[in-house]
């Protein structure tokens, strides 16, 4: 048999109101002694008069174990059916195969302290989100720059390289119509010294050769 009960129950941070359905069946060989202890009352009329009052007594004696939210757990189920069974064994030859919270009804106050903690969770996992979101974006602005500076000090290598060949090449070009004392100063430009060698066709010599390299 089952049996509809509404709780009015304490938990661990305010009251709940639960709907529960509680799913029972007589000890068959406690039938008899039950029929004499109760001067006749059939079951019915033991959980109508009796039992019931018991029940809704032993699950708020239960229910402060847990927390609001926890209530909506099935372990809150579990425990209540299993205290229920410790209790009204011997107490009315009952077993109690189930005893399952339908529904939970929180009051105002608890229903805003409920929101107002899944917010502040909510909250919370969004800042952290936010956090790393910023440190993956930094790690990745900086690793732009990172790159951005070496195409720069590359780019700008590979130019001064290109401008320093361009000028080699146009001074190459230029020693066959320089004067003796151009050709002198790029000697001297270029770490040769003009009294070091044999004579200016010397000098022009060695100067090509290091324009040419």
């Amino acid at each position: 048999k089952s049996a509809d009960w509404h709780v009015d129950a304490p938990a661990n941070g305010g009251m709940v109101k639960l709907n529960m359905t509680v799913n029972y069946n007589f000890i068959p060989d406690r039938v008899t002694d039950l029929y004499e202890k109760f001067n006749g009352m059939d079951g019915d009329q033991i959980v109508d008069t009796m039992v019931q009052n018991s029940i809704i007594a032993y699950i708020k004696e239960v229910t402060p174990q847990f927390s609001v939210m926890d209530i909506y757990s099935d372990k809150v189920s579990k425990t209540i059916t299993e205290y229920l069974n410790t209790k009204l064994a011997d107490e009315y030859g009952i077993n109690i195969s189930s005893a399952l919270i339908i529904d939970v009804q929180l009051d105002e106050a608890l229903q805003e302290k409920v929101k107002a903690k899944e917010q502040a969770k909510q909250d919370a996992e969004k800042a952290e989100l936010d956090k790393q979101t910023a440190i993956a974006q930094g790690e990745a602005d900086k690793a732009r720059a990172e790159a951005a500076a070496a195409v720069t000090i590359t780019n700008a290598k590979a130019e001064a390289e290109a401008k320093a060949a361009a000028e080699k090449k146009a001074k190459l070009d230029g020693l066959k119509d320089a004067s003796d004392e151009k050709v002198a100063a790029l000697a001297q430009e270029l770490g040769i010294n003009p009294a070091e060698c044999k004579d200016l066709a010397d000098v022009r010599k060695k100067v090509k050769a290091a324009l040419s390299k």
